[in-house]
């Protein structure tokens, strides 16, 4: 099976919609069955945050994680990024698990694709 690690540093709802589309290719590569893995990195880990507040007219990233995350899409958030945005454990989406850079190094060994937004 392919395997796919998206990283993702970009926070939601900013104009670029990096996180956005990071997570539109995560639900197109699932509907294709590969293996997809993302890695929340610097700001990227607020794409993991619980009560996010969605600007109007913005899609819901966080209803979008949670439900790719429901699809088997795997999600680790970096646990340095996570101390410097001041963002608990706890208070990310379940399922979301706390990563690192030598976790991060061994999906991108284990995959055939990397990509960061």
């Amino acid at each position: 099976m392919t395997t796919v690690t998206i990283v993702i540093q970009n926070a939601p709802y900013k104009e670029n919609n990096k996180a956005w589309h990071a997570l539109r290719f995560a639900g197109a590569a699932l509907a294709e069955d590969l293996r997809v893995r993302v890695h929340l990195l610097d700001d990227g880990v607020q794409v993991g945050y619980r009560g996010q507040q969605v600007p109007e007219g913005a899609a819901n990233l966080e209803a979008l994680l949670a439900e790719l995350i429901d699809c088997g899409l795997e999600v680790r958030a970096c646990g340095m990024a996570l101390d410097g945005c001041g963002i608990e454990e706890s208070a990310m989406l379940p399922g979301i698990e706390r990563g690192s850079m030598k976790a991060l190094a061994n999906w991108v060994k284990d995959s055939d694709h990397v990509m960061v937004f």
